[in-house]
């Protein structure tokens, strides 16, 4: 008798060549999916805070387990730091590897990649705002005096200053050993005021005012120590 034949039986196992094809590709898919991910990420600029100031950075990447960071100076020195997005959010940070102007860190805390990369948070994003104290000098017309400056991004800075400054007035801003800037006074409270230059300054301008009056210092190996205040909401 003619045996009938098997539906079952028709199909061969794949070959140890053909499975490890097939989870080769499929890992590949994975790796192309991340990729894609952590790309539409990069060159997002942010700030980060040391125990000698904050700084410029530019987020390249990220991941579940921590993020990629080019500076546009030397990276700073400091082994954990926090990172801030433009939105307020923080981020305690710790570094793994270190290259020319560029570092990788962990993660010191959960990271929900979906928030990170869209920076969802209560508080609209600005441009990164830098905060530290310089003296400066405030030319109104003929007219100078002295002042503190208390935060500075590449569009304005805020400073305090005993003397009045009536809204609207363009008047110098000029930091201790640097270029003057122009500035239109754009709001007041009390003894602080917001100047908004007049020629915004560039993010590499900004990372080197702010590397100029924060040089670096070595750093305590120690914990997170003032900077690991918990993540902002």
């Amino acid at each position: 008798m003619t045996a009938m034949p098997n539906d079952n039986a028709s199909a061969a196992p794949a070959s140890d060549g053909e499975a490890h094809e097939a989870a080769s590709e499929a890992i590949s898919a994975q790796r192309e999916r991340r990729e894609a991910r952590r790309r539409s990420l990069m060159l997002r600029s942010a700030k980060v805070a040391c125990e000698t100031g904050e700084y410029v950075c530019v987020v390249r990447d990220v991941s579940e387990i921590g993020t990629s960071i080019s500076f546009l100076h030397d990276v700073p020195p400091d082994e954990r730091i926090i990172l801030a997005l433009a939105n307020g959010l923080t981020y305690p940070i710790e570094r793994v590897w270190c290259g020319k102007r560029q570092a990788g860190y962990r993660f010191a805390t959960t990271v929900s990649l979906e928030e990170f990369m869209h920076e969802s948070a209560p508080f609209e994003a600005r441009p990164v705002r830098l905060e530290f104290e310089a003296d400066v000098r405030l030319i109104d017309g003929r007219e100078v005096t002295g002042a503190k400056m208390l935060d500075i991004s590449t569009h304005g800075a805020k400073f305090e200053s005993l003397s009045d400054h009536p809204l609207e007035r363009l008047i110098g801003f000029q930091i201790a050993g640097m270029p003057q800037f122009l500035g239109q006074i754009c709001w007041r409270e009390e003894t602080q005021y917001g100047l908004r230059f007049q020629h915004p300054l560039t993010l590499l301008e900004l990372a080197g005012t702010a590397l100029k009056l924060q040089p670096f210092s070595t750093p305590d190996k120690g914990d997170f120590g003032e900077l690991g205040k918990a993540r902002a909401a």
